[in-house]
């Protein structure tokens, strides 16, 4: 259990610093690297639970798109400001570079399980996204005028 609070560290210095790549404000910094850090321990968490990394991701990024779009309202920016550093920690880049190098290594067993699972991952983040995202344009348009 320790380990998921490095873990959960790394993850929100991460989410930061790829702030301070996308030129976020100095003063959203803090909530970037918040979100990315829950986002982590979010995916752990559901990780323990279910053992699948699609549900992992699609829970945690759906958290990083309600957090996103909630600290859009609240610090007057857009939600992609937000979005973009908190999903970087769920990024499946390992995933795809052992798919790739066992790809190229004509290993095609393990490139096949490493592909299945960097899908699985990226198809998550992105269903968690889209159902969030369209989820708050329903209330906003229905229930916000």
């Amino acid at each position: 259990m320790p380990d998921i609070w490095f873990q959960t560290f790394a993850a929100a210095l991460g989410s930061m610093a790829f702030g301070i790549v996308y030129n976020v404000k100095r003063k959203r910094l803090l909530t970037v690297a918040l979100g990315g850090g829950i986002g982590w321990f979010l995916y752990c968490i559901f990780f323990r639970i279910s053992g699948s990394g699609f549900i992992s991701n699609m829970g945690a990024s759906m958290f990083a798109t309600g957090y996103s779009e909630l600290m859009a309202r609240k610090r007057k920016a857009p939600a992609v400001v937000f979005l973009l550093p908190c999903l970087i920690p769920l990024v499946p880049g390992g995933g795809l570079y052992y798919s790739m190098s066992y790809a190229v290594l004509k290993d095609f067993s393990r490139c096949n399980a490493y592909a299945v699972s960097t899908g699985e991952a990226a198809f998550g983040i992105a269903a968690g996204i889209i159902m969030v995202s369209a989820a708050v344009r329903f209330i906003c348009l229905r229930y916000v005028k």
